[in-house]
């Protein structure tokens, strides 16, 4: 009976591998997010810096800046390229929003969510109601 379960096991694991990886990732972040994230955090700061510092250099040799102008010219080109992520990103989530709100109108105007709506509307008055006075 077990070998069994982990071959079915096995079998869903690669029949469906971008669900299982997404599942385990949030169990994994669930469980050792404390410790985990951190981790991230320090190992991405340190890429960051290993890129930032490399760039340095190919400015200092290839155009002759001084280390002052390469750091003030790679920071402000850093504040371009994050302003127009922040514009990527939020424009992306206002359209997915619009979209949302769009599918939540046309699914609240029908008749029979129209009525279901209504009832838990009026349940909750009475309900309210009751625990108010009692």
């Amino acid at each position: 009976m077990s070998v069994q379960f982990f071959v079915y096991l096995k079998t869903l694991c690669y029949q469906y591998k971008k669900t299982t990886c997404w599942v385990g990732a949030f169990f994994i972040l669930l469980f050792f997010g404390d410790t985990l994230l951190p981790l991230i955090g320090h190992f991405l700061h340190l890429l960051l810096e290993v890129i930032e510092s490399a760039l340095e250099h190919f400015l200092e040799a290839v155009f002759g800046f001084s280390a002052r102008q390469a750091q003030i010219t790679l920071f402000y080109s850093f504040c371009i390229m994050m302003g127009y992520l922040a514009w990527y990103v939020a424009r992306k989530v206002y359209f997915a929003g619009l979209q949302g709100y769009e599918i939540a109108q046309a699914f609240l105007r029908k008749p029979k969510v129209k009525a279901w709506i209504k009832a838990m509307l009026m349940f909750g008055a009475l309900g309210t109601t009751v625990y108010i006075f009692s």
